[in-house]
């Protein structure tokens, strides 16, 4: 004797295709990304430089190289790290999770130190680099919030009417 074959029963409702644009997106404009990225970076670097002027506290010269890490960090990790955050959470409209997505990438900041090669005691200085690049970041990022705007899809909708007559 053999078991029959399953019989289909079709009670399955098929799936509805869900237009592509058919939820809302947050968009930050060049200036708020500039606003969350840049300045964060900046005030980092300015920090870094502000600190190896202090007596006493960068005898041994270890604060000085890690401007050009952060430097480096901020145009290898930084940029791209922040264009693809506010890439992936585009459809999500909590704040929270964009300052979130920013705090990671400037954690990120701080291995690019390891990449470089130095040995001694900059890589245990990794976390002078990377925990303020993180919050620093999410700071900005939470700054920038105002320049962010909702877009709808009825407003995809109109604006391409209006730009189709």
């Amino acid at each position: 004797m053999t078991t029959p074959a399953p019989q289909k029963t079709g009670a399955r409702r098929p799936r509805t295709a869900r237009p592509k644009e058919s939820r809302p997106r947050l968009k930050l404009g060049a200036t708020g990304w500039l606003l969350s990225w840049l300045i964060p970076t900046a005030l980092l670097g300015a920090a870094l430089l502000g600190l190896s002027f202090v007596p006493g506290l960068d005898g041994e010269g270890y604060l000085a190289p890690l401007i050009p890490l952060l430097a480096a960090a901020a145009v290898l990790v930084g940029i791209p790290g922040t264009l693809l955050i506010t890439w992936l959470l585009r459809h999500q409209l909590n704040p929270v999770a964009h300052m979130l997505g920013y705090v990671l990438v400037g954690l990120l900041y701080g291995p690019v130190v390891l990449i470089s090669g130095v040995g001694g005691l900059i890589p245990m200085l990794i976390p002078l680099v990377g925990f303020p690049a993180g919050i620093l970041l999410g700071l900005g990022r939470w700054i920038a919030q105002p320049l962010a705007r909702i877009e709808s899809p009825e407003q995809h909708g109109e604006r391409g009417i209006a730009s189709a007559s």
